[in-house]
């Protein structure tokens, strides 16, 4: 069955340069601004998106356009594709599965996903890895099997620092906010399929460096080695992500370890300054 695999900006794939192979297709995440909405990667590129929040913006993110998903649907079916395969953001932080769902319906494809329980890198690497096999005529039962080894070996850690724009969003109390600027208290957030896509606490540290180490600590724990890939990345914050970056690759030497801009659909809600990072076992 003749199928195409189809992700989303999430996977920050619009700027990862590299090229999409062709049997795989994008649809974008939504920034919105008030009554305005821009499709991220697409309308509006990650520092614009970052602008805007660092003067002030209080900014939201949606799943793509359903008129999106539905022309790229159809798109996909008047080339000749017998079945969609999604790998999009996690349903712990979009509702973009249930509408690519309801879509395929509509346009009466073959549908078939894989939640990889975060977004960003890991997104993009399972997406991949799902191309690559289905050119190979792998059944889908055994992608799954090997997409689903990957997610087993995988992580997500953020460390947000504005915890004034958290209170903003709603994701912290403004009592709390207060208490951890006052105590310089980090928050070490993390997901992954344990915390079925959410963002979750992990712990709580004094600084930045040594929320760091937390994260450094848990990736050698998890012997993390040449098998995996390391993502660093930042909110306008180069100089702390070139930090953890080079203590990462000086920890794990033999690990592909690469340094980019957080997605923004992750960013906007975590604030300014924010570093994040994720590994993912990517061979055998």
């Amino acid at each position: 069955m003749k199928t195409a695999v189809i992700t989303d900006s999430g996977s920050n794939i619009y700027y990862e340069n590299l090229e999409i192979p062709a049997d795989l297709f994008v649809v974008p995440l939504q920034v919105i601004d008030g009554e305005t909405s821009y499709r991220e990667g697409v309308d509006i590129t990650i520092l614009d998106t970052y602008e805007m929040v660092k003067n002030g913006k209080l900014l939201k993110t949606s799943l793509p356009i359903l008129g999106d998903i539905e022309a790229k649907f159809r798109e996909i079916k008047a080339l000749g594709y017998e079945r969609i395969f999604a790998v999009p953001i996690t349903t712990g932080l979009s509702s973009t599965i249930s509408a690519m769902k309801t879509i395929a319906s509509q346009v009466d494809i073959v549908f078939d996903y894989f939640d990889c329980y975060t977004t960003a890198r890991v997104q993009l690497e399972c997406a991949l890895k799902a191309v690559e096999m289905f050119k190979e005529n792998k059944e889908i039962n055994e992608i799954k099997e090997v997409l689903q080894d990957m997610i087993d070996h995988s992580v997500t850690f953020v460390l947000p620092t504005d915890m004034d724009h958290l209170a903003r969003g709603g994701r912290l109390t403004p009592l709390a906010a207060k208490l951890a600027g006052f105590l310089k208290i980090n928050p070490v957030l993390y997901l992954n399929e344990e915390t079925k896509g959410k963002i979750e606490s992990f712990t709580k540290v004094r600084t930045m460096k040594k929320a760091m180490k937390v994260v450094s600590d848990y990736f050698a724990e998890h012997q993390v080695d040449e098998r995996y890939r390391i993502c660093v990345v930042h909110v306008l914050d180069e100089a702390n992500g070139q930090y953890f970056l080079d203590m990462l690759k000086e920890r794990f030497p033999k690990t592909d370890i690469y340094l980019t801009d957080l997605i923004s659909v992750v960013g906007v809600h975590t604030g300014i300054g924010c570093i994040a990072v994720q590994y993912v076992k990517v061979r055998s």
